[in-house]
């Protein structure tokens, strides 16, 4: 099993989730172990880094074109993981097992509890008003994943006309729909700027990246951590973990990031 390839855009149609205790990896219209798909020994990614990102881990296993089985949770922020978008990679598999890019350090995590109000309003626009006994320490921009709905911003933080706390959120639930009181809610949360993402790079990338700053040495394999210093200015670190050409990209996010 080679330590990398050259891939940066295995094919990744359907949606995931995961149980946390026995590894294996449930999905949805999903092509395991397909030509042209993910394989043993590749990398799946869990989440959008648009919305909220779970983290890597390796593929020990494929069991069918659904199933499939990873080696170790300790490159995922621990958050559920469920009808999840994903993508699959040929990185460096041993940067998920590196505390500088593991999930479990870029994000924060929390947990809601849906008030005793079953049915979601949906508003004008599409959105999708959800009571929650709770807000405290919730922001416009955090993400929020709950057991009928994948991950999405949270667009406002407020009041209901009950007086209780509620969440919008960007997405449309489905009007009639359903959250069942007591239902626990995700909220996760990039935490002071930290980021750290490891992007397959080609040789259109690093011209793009010129005279910015996301500058880099080498195209290939590289890690990018980016952080708010003291000041409050954005700042970006680049290693190279393999220097190569070629490398076939194609995933979300591209290289530099917007």
């Amino acid at each position: 099993m080679a330590l990398w390839g050259n891939n940066d855009a295995v094919g990744s149609t359907g949606t995931v989730s995961l149980n946390y205790s026995t590894g294996v990896v449930t999905g949805s219209a999903t092509t395991f172990g397909q030509t042209g798909a993910a394989q043993e020994g590749d990398v799946i990614r869990f989440g959008d880094r648009a919305g909220t990102y779970f983290g890597d881990a390796v593929i020990i296993s494929i069991a069918s074109t659904t199933s499939l089985t990873i080696g170790s949770t300790a490159g995922l922020s621990g958050a559920a993981i469920a009808s999840t978008s994903f993508t699959v990679s040929q990185l460096p598999k041993y940067t998920i097992l590196d505390n500088t890019y593991s999930e479990t350090r870029a994000s924060g995590t929390t947990t809601l509890t849906v008030l005793n109000t079953a049915t979601s309003a949906v508003a004008a626009g599409g959105t999708t008003l959800i009571p929650v006994t709770s807000t405290e320490g919730v922001i416009v921009g955090d993400s929020l994943q709950g057991p009928t709905f994948a991950s999405t911003r949270i667009s406002a933080v407020g009041l209901t006309t009950l007086g209780g706390p509620q969440l919008t959120i960007a997405s449309a639930i489905g009007a009639g729909a359903t959250v069942s009181s007591g239902a626990g809610l995700t909220v996760t949360r990039q935490v002071d700027g930290y980021d750290a993402y490891v992007y397959g790079v080609n040789s259109g990338g690093t011209d793009t990246a010129q005279n910015t700053s996301y500058a880099l040495t080498h195209a290939g394999w590289v890690g990018v951590t980016t952080y708010i210093d003291t000041d409050g200015n954005l700042r970006v670190k680049s290693e190279t973990l393999v220097a190569m050409s070629g490398i076939q990209t194609g995933n979300v996010p591209a290289y530099p990031p917007a």
